[in-house]
Order: structure tokens, then sequence, then C-alpha cells
């Protein structure tokens, strides 16, 4: 069978995680995909969910009041620092 070259560009930092995750199951970085690329054609999609991360429970908190409408709102940054209890800016 033909090969064909398939290539992508990744940042410094996942292609190092990738590859040591791969070299840990001893499969090197070109087997791992394409065993990915089998898996979604098997699948007849990315076969894994995709979602956006969930908030925690502090944000998901913050989420509920502003769409509650209890949300305050601050003119400038000087008040919303008085209203949070910062200090000044200076």
């Amino acid at each position: 069978m033909k090969t064909e070259m398939l290539s992508t560009r990744i940042d410094h930092d996942t292609k190092l995680a990738f590859t040591n995750v791969c070299e840990d199951m001893g499969l090197s970085t070109s087997q791992a995909l394409k065993l990915f690329a089998k898996a979604v054609i098997n699948y007849g999609g990315i076969p894994f969910e995709l979602k956006a991360k969930t908030p925690n429970t502090l944000t998901a908190s913050a989420i509920d009041e502003l769409e509650e409408g209890k949300g305050s709102k601050a003119a400038t940054v000087e008040e919303l620092f008085n209203d949070l209890d910062i200090g000044s800016l200076k």
C-alpha cells in the first residue's frame, strides 16, 4: 500500500507531552497518529466527546448569580477595587 505524508504544527509543550505519553505506551508519535486516524474512520467521527472545560464551583456560582440578575457593576476600576475591598491601584 502506498503511504502519504501528513504533517501538522503544534506547540513545543504539546509535542513534548504527546511524545512522552506515546513513549510510555511503547508507541511512536507516528504510530499513535495512525491509530487515531483508524479510530476516527471506524467510529465515523472523533472517537471521544469534545466539550469545553467545566467551570469550577466558584466560577459556576458567579455565572449563576449573574444569570439571576444579582450581579453588580462598577463604573470605574477604582470603584471595582473598593467594592472588592482590594485597595487602590497605586
